[in-house]
């Protein structure tokens, strides 16, 4: 039994249609994610110099810190810091994100390995959505 739904726009539309649109989106969502910079991977945390894997040692531990918590951490100046952790966001180790209007640096974690997709996947799909349409 298919069930009919209304979106939002007020169309109507069958449930099988909203979670296969979802699927695509994933999809899409995982290979763009794929192009972007790897993130950080622990083996990078051993091959850096110790100033910097101090920091995101902390970031990582704190799960997200503001500048001056972390300048307070480290000793260290706020323009010192900064620009340690501006070098991070630009090696795409750290992010910056903003939490009710203030700046927080977190660490941005690289992928597992990739795991190979199979080309038959995209068939595989074309024959569920053609199983779905009436």
């Amino acid at each position: 039994m298919v069930r009919s739904m209304q979106t939002t726009t007020g169309a109507n539309t069958h449930a099988g249609d909203i979670l296969m649109a979802g699927l695509f989106n994933r999809l899409q969502d995982e290979i763009d994610a794929r192009d972007e910079p790897g993130g950080l991977s622990p083996i990078d945390l051993l091959d850096m110099p110790k100033a910097l894997a101090t920091v995101i040692n902390q970031i990582i531990r704190k799960n997200g810190i503001k500048l001056e918590d972390i300048a307070a951490e480290l000793n260290q100046s706020s323009a010192d810091t900064k620009a340690t952790l501006d070098e991070l966001v630009e090696k795409g180790y750290v992010r910056r994100v903003e939490v009710r209007d203030q700046i927080w640096y977190k660490a941005h974690f690289g992928r597992k390995a990739d795991k190979v997709l199979s080309s038959s996947i995209w068939s595989s799909l074309d024959d569920v959505v053609e199983e779905e349409k009436p």
